[in-house]
């Protein structure tokens, strides 16, 4: 993950989630998530969360970005971190992200 945030962000180290969109402008959403699991159970026990509702977030963080979100600047961050918490309280109990296993 380091090396793909230097190879196409310029940024150092690991990040939790790069999104690459590859729409046209037409409604679909077509892109590709890189999703880093060692920073989500690093950034879960930070926060007191699950590595598994980390992921989620990053989940739904990275398709907001498909959508045309933008968190590069504070007023569009906390609209976006907004969007993102709507969302995760919309997911079915059943599909909780903390129900999600870590292969043996």
């Amino acid at each position: 993950m380091a090396a793909l945030n230097w190879q196409h962000l310029q940024h150092e180290g690991p990040t939790d989630v790069i999104t690459f969109g590859y729409a046209d402008g037409g409604k679909v959403l077509h892109g590709e998530l890189f999703i880093c699991i060692d920073v989500a159970v690093e950034q879960a026990r930070q926060f007191r969360t699950t590595w598994q509702d980390e992921l989620m977030r990053y989940v739904i963080h990275g398709i907001l970005h498909l959508q045309g979100y933008d968190d590069m600047e504070p007023a569009k961050r906390r609209i976006m971190k907004r969007a993102e918490n709507r969302l995760l309280k919309q997911l079915p109990a059943e599909q909780a992200p903390h129900k999600l296993r870590r292969s043996p």
